[in-house]
């Protein structure tokens, strides 16, 4: 088949990103030809990626992937301005459409891709699979100047991929049922996540300096106070041992971030990398001594962490906040078995479990072996592109059936 991905794609950093970056991988190695268009190279510095030309060269265009991005540099100038993303992205994806002769787009997250999906399905003809977030169907389709767009499109995609506990809301809007698709969750690929990838050496990536001995407590993601991180800080500030507490991250509030670092003594024992890209997580997992993920009181009822799989999946020893803890125990996680639950609001639990962790090396071992166990039994990449290629197949025997 030949697929119109429009999507979040590195570097945009994120969960959603990522998820559409190893989708697209999974279906190129099946055969399939992919063409990703995004504008994905206007995200704001804060919230990029840093892919290095080698990335570029090696990774970022997988086999039989091919990524059309928007120019940033040709906006239009009118009054009143706005910057015209959806616009550009649907003129891109048209002419990549007739250039290749794509047979369906799949659009992932509402604004603006899933509307600027709308856009050329209603231009080219071509069915329109959608698929979304948490964050687009809270903030976004809450507003009330948005909300009346939002429904009218997703009562006339040909096909919307949710979760179970959304198919009330969409069936209550007005959503046919025989639309809505279900139990096709994302998978993580065991393949790219597993005990065998090689280390990231910290020296390279930083460019200074850095002991492989030494201990690396890890953060990957944005630095919103919801997520934890400042706990993080204050629990770690109490630790004598000798480790590093390595922060993938650059958005906003870095240096008010930095401040607080610098109050609580922490500033010679914290690393910061920066975002990286998808296909760079599992050498960090494997590098870092625990992967801690401490968020709590997020806005986002229905958000979940892909990344806390893929630590799961690399073998790492990950430290989950109770909240995502308690969302996530239908995939079978037990605390103390796989991985280790905290309170990130109970500093002083937050600072034995990592100092407990930091010494115990038989503890580590055994938390490593359980994860990629559980793991084996949760994920299953091959079977989630196996039901994304029965949906675009269905999707496109119904169109024909529809124009006959």
């Amino acid at each position: 088949m030949k697929i119109c991905l429009m999507s979040k794609y590195p570097p945009i950093e994120g969960g959603e990103s990522s998820k559409a970056y190893w989708l697209a991988k999974g279906l190129g190695k099946r055969g399939h030809e992919v063409h990703i268009v995004t504008n994905a190279w206007e995200v704001e510095e804060k919230y990029r990626e840093n892919i290095l030309g080698s990335d570029l060269e090696n990774n970022y265009q997988p086999l039989n992937v091919h990524v059309h991005n928007t120019n940033g540099f040709v906006d239009p100038k009118y009054i009143p301005y706005s910057k015209p993303y959806t616009e550009k992205i649907a003129s891109l994806a048209i002419d990549v459409i007739q250039n290749y002769d794509l047979q369906l787009i799949d659009s992932w997250y509402v604004l603006p891709y899933v509307i600027s999906g709308y856009i050329v399905k209603t231009l080219t003809g071509k069915p329109q699979i959608m698929r979304h977030a948490g964050s687009d169907m809270t903030r976004l389709f809450e507003s009330p100047y948005l909300r009346s767009l939002f429904i009218s499109i997703f009562k006339t995609v040909d096909g919307l991929i949710t979760c179970p506990a959304m198919e009330k809301v969409f069936v209550s809007i007005g959503v046919p049922r025989e639309k809505i698709f279900l139990n096709v969750g994302v998978s993580v690929d065991p393949e790219s996540f597993n005990p065998n990838v090689k280390p990231a050496n910290l020296s390279e990536l930083l460019g200074e300096d850095t002991s492989p001995d030494i201990p690396v407590v890890a953060y990957i993601g944005k630095l919103d106070e919801v997520k934890g991180v400042y706990e993080l800080v204050d629990a770690a500030s109490r630790i004598d041992e000798d480790f590093r507490l390595l922060f993938v991250t650059q958005t906003c509030g870095l240096e008010d971030f930095k401040d607080y670092i610098h109050q609580k003594g922490m500033s010679k024992k914290i690393i910061f990398l920066g975002f990286v890209p998808p296909w760079k997580i599992p050498s960090i997992i494997k590098r870092s001594t625990c992967v801690v993920i401490p968020e709590r009181n997020f806005p986002v009822a229905q958000h979940s962490s892909i990344l806390a799989r893929e630590v799961l999946s690399t073998g790492g020893c990950l430290v989950l906040g109770k909240e995502l803890y308690d969302k996530m125990k239908w995939l079978g996680i037990q605390d103390k078995e796989s991985l280790v639950v905290v309170d990130p609001k109970n500093i002083t639990e937050f600072k034995s479990t990592l100092e407990k962790i930091l010494k115990d090396s038989v503890l580590r071992s055994i938390l490593k072996q359980n994860a990629r166990r559980l793991s084996e039994k949760i994920e299953n990449f091959e079977l989630y592109i196996d039901n994304i290629v029965q949906l675009y197949e269905q999707t496109l025997d119904d169109d024909k059936l529809t124009r006959l």
